[in-house]
């Protein structure tokens, strides 16, 4: 007889069958990262059932050997892929990406090999004896080789726990349950696995460990109807993306929304779902926003959506890739921050109205100031400043060697002139006298309204012989001016001239000595200049 179905071959089959489905199940969920590997995994557990059961079912040795060595393309297989899955699946998958995958299929290799060459070596199997009488089975008495072999589906496999554990840790609740659940189902075989190594089975010559899937595919599949197993990502989605205040918005390479929270939607104003939608019909500002990030790079902005009532929000952009580095689409943030944004303007507008304020404080302290050291009706400097300038001058002058003449001047026979044409034309009349100074004073020179109708200039750096020059310019030039301006007989200027340090040591003394010298222009029949110790 060349093959006998027993029950404990039953299972078996019966438990790749399972397994098979398991996989059909997950094959749906497999464009999730995290459950990529999940398919695969129980199509190695369906192999290594299926090859178990065979070598269960079989009579001759030969055949039971053959069925026995796939057995280890199985059990490679599962538990390479397990931590394959475990990786993945924790977001710990950096190490086993691409080529570097290769590495971890190098020990299941060698298995293999090592069983399919065992007649060479007998490390796998050592040596065979007949199960119990009655019975079809086989009992393999292992040797070193099969030892190394549990050594790394162990290593494999305590690893992969570890992964999985570090992710429930970290993950909240609905995520442990199903980290628990996975574990509970890899529990099973682990236990059987350790039983059978240490050589005690419930049923001699038979392998707890394909048939320990039984119960792990019973666990799964419990776990994907009570506790949506594989639903990982609708199910964060629900507790995270949905829940958020912040607006989500997933947009692809043809500017449709293939995915938004419901945030987003109360931010934009839609009464709808926006799945499916031209972004640019539910967002009119997108092409000002230029949202499409083609740069490649994470933009933000900040933007009113709405007046009535104020909605400012923070704007986030980053652009998505596809495998190979070419664009999917765009991944929107928006965060509200009005409360933020009214804060700052009303602290904008603070800021601007005490800038305002400080302008106008500025200006009226230049206005005072203005008001306290000059003369209202000339625009000249008033004697208060004359008394404040005059010794700093006097003072530099002496530190460089320099000189500086003073020019007194008086409006001869202003009394008359005021009398006779009254005091508006007085005034006008010194009025047009202090514009002539300013307008023939140099930067740095000071003219001052002395007192009643008696000027003053203070000439830095002007020689004796400069100044009377000038003064002279100034005196027929006003004689000009004031006919031009209506007064007939227009009145005529006397002035006194006196210089630092030639004449003074002190301004009290300089100002004597240029009082003395109009003085003296005074009593030689006025309208001329004096110099201090000579002549007109």
């Amino acid at each position: 007889m060349l093959w006998i179905l027993t029950p404990g071959a039953g299972i078996l089959f019966a438990t790749a069958a399972l397994s098979v489905m398991l996989a059909g199940l997950a094959w749906g969920r497999s464009a999730q990262p995290q459950w990529r590997f999940f398919p695969f995994l129980m199509l190695g557990v369906a192999g290594w059932c299926l090859a178990s059961g065979l070598e269960a079912s079989f009579v001759p040795l030969a055949w039971k050997l053959f069925w026995a060595k796939l057995e280890y393309v199985g059990s490679g297989s599962a538990a390479t892929l397990l931590l394959l899955f475990a990786a993945r699946y924790s977001g710990q998958d950096r190490w086993v990406r691409g080529a570097r995958q290769l590495v971890v299929w190098v020990l299941p290799a060698v298995s293999v090999g090592l069983a399919g060459t065992n007649e060479f070596h007998h490390l796998v199997w050592a040596v065979f004896s007949p199960g119990p009488a009655g019975t079809n089975s086989l009992i393999y008495h292992h040797g070193a080789g099969y030892f190394a072999v549990v050594v790394w589906i162990y290593a494999y496999l305590l690893s992969a726990c570890a992964l999985l554990v570090k992710s429930a840790l970290r993950s909240p609740p609905g995520r442990r349950r199903q980290v628990a659940m996975i574990l509970l189902a890899v529990a099973f075989p682990s236990t059987a696995g350790i039983l059978y190594s240490l050589g005690d089975s419930l049923v001699p010559g038979l392998n707890l460990v394909p048939v320990s899937f039984a119960l792990t595919a019973v666990v799964l599949l419990v776990g994907m109807g009570l506790f949506r197993v594989l639903d990982l990502v609708p199910f964060a989605r629900d507790t995270l993306i949905e829940r958020m205040p912040d607006g989500i918005i997933v947009v692809d390479a043809h500017r449709r929304v293939v995915d938004a929270n419901g945030a987003a939607a109360r931010f934009l104003g839609a009464r709808s779902s926006l799945v499916g939608r031209d972004i640019g019909a539910v967002w009119g500002d997108w092409s000002k926003l230029d949202l499409s990030c083609p740069s490649g790079e994470e933009r933000h902005i900040e933007i009113t959506l709405s007046r009535e009532p104020l909605l400012h929000v923070d704007v986030r952009m980053t652009p998505l890739h596809e495998p190979g580095q070419r664009a999917a689409g765009c991944l929107i943030v928006m965060r509200n921050i009005t409360t933020r944004y009214e804060a700052e303007t009303s602290l904008q507008r603070a800021n601007e109205r005490l800038r305002d304020d400080v302008r106008r404080i500025e200006a009226l302290q230049t206005e005072l100031t203005d008001q306290a050291i000059r003369d209202s009706l000339t625009g000249l400097f008033n004697r208060r400043y004359l008394d404040e300038i005059l010794p700093r001058e006097l003072a530099r002058a002496a530190r460089e060697k320099s000189v500086v003449s003073v020019v007194m001047i008086d409006i001869d026979h202003f009394k008359e002139t005021n009398d006779r044409r009254g005091h508006r034309e007085g005034d006008r009349l010194l009025s047009l006298f202090g514009t002539l100074l300013r307008e023939r004073t140099r930067p740095g020179d000071v003219a001052c309204r002395y007192g009643g109708e008696e000027f003053l200039l203070v000439l830095p750096g002007a020689s004796l012989e400069i100044a009377r020059d000038r003064m002279e310019a100034i005196r027929n030039e006003c004689s000009l001016r004031l006919h031009a301006e209506g007064f007939a007989q227009p009145p005529t200027l006397s002035a006194g001239v006196a210089a630092f340090p030639e004449h003074a040591g002190s301004d009290d003394e300089l100002l004597q000595a240029a009082d003395e010298a109009l003085y003296r222009a005074k009593a030689e029949g006025r309208d001329r200049v004096c110099v201090a110790g000579a002549g007109s």
